[in-house]
């Protein structure tokens, strides 16, 4: 059985309809635990894809761009 990919940082990203912490829609969150394994393998291989082109975008809500050195 493939892992879920749920790193415990639950909150959602409103303006991308992702989850901050695991890159996966409300959806994908609440048919995991029935999904079979080809299914949560491709939604695995959207989450790298939505990291590469969405990590960036979340969680900067607010940041100044400036290091607190």
């Amino acid at each position: 059985m493939t892992p879920s990919p749920c790193t415990n940082i639950c909150k959602m990203d409103a303006s991308l309809g992702l989850c901050q912490g695991c890159f996966r829609t409300l959806d994908e969150i609440t048919a995991w635990s029935r999904l079979d394994d080809p299914t949560r393998l491709h939604i695995l291989a959207e989450i790298a894809r939505r990291r590469l082109t969405h990590a960036p975008q979340i969680g900067d809500s607010g940041s100044t761009g400036k290091q607190n050195d």
